[in-house]
């Protein structure tokens, strides 16, 4: 059974920090509404399932031919994680994507999800190692992904149009990517840890 369930906050750091998949989610709300574009949701969830799962059989399939590839995308998950933090301290971008995307259809919401890189990080470095060994912890961490990935899509649709349309004063863009970095660090410093 899976016995530390510390990866719940790193996945939930990650869900929630800025990324291509959540801005495209920010930009429909705002030009396309609210209902329309929480009917796009489940092409995300598939998008990271099929993702993470691709991922997660390019791992296992390689492993006994090449043992250290699961270190070596440990290792790249940790620096993406750190660039991300670094990059997310710096950029301010929300508004810029919001005008380049206004429409958003559930096809290039699932490609923009599976592209994501975040699919590396919940495959290589967040996700158990147990979560592959069997049907019944592949079902009840990616249980525990959807019960996180829905009410962070939630979260980003509602508070995410709000700061772009500037209904809340105090809140812009540039406090969203700092307190996300300093967020995702905090929440990945379990998961660092675990792995050294």
């Amino acid at each position: 059974m899976i016995e530390n369930w510390l990866f719940i906050a790193a996945m939930l750091a990650v869900l929630l920090i800025p990324g291509p998949t959540n801005a495209l989610l920010v930009s429909s709300a705002h030009h396309q509404g609210i209902a329309k574009t929480f009917a796009l949701v489940p092409a995300q969830l598939l998008g990271y399932l099929y993702g993470i799962s691709i991922w997660a059989l390019l791992i296992h399939l390689t492993l006994p031919i090449w043992p250290f590839l699961i270190d070596i995308l440990h290792f790249a998950s940790t620096i993406y994680v750190l660039w991300l933090a670094f990059h997310l301290w710096k950029a301010s971008h929300l508004k810029t994507h919001s005008q380049l995307h206004k429409t958003l259809t559930p096809s290039q919401l699932f490609i923009t999800t599976l592209k994501n890189p975040k699919t590396i990080l919940f495959a290589a470095g967040i996700f158990p190692v147990e979560t592959w060994d069997s049907y019944l912890h592949y079902f009840l961490v990616m249980s525990v992904f959807v019960l996180c990935l829905i009410p962070c899509s939630l979260f980003w649709i509602y508070w995410g149009r709000t700061v772009l349309a500037g209904n809340i004063k105090g809140v812009s863009a540039d406090r969203i990517y700092k307190g996300s970095a300093l967020f995702l660090i905090l929440c990945m410093l379990p998961v660092v840890i675990q792995f050294f």
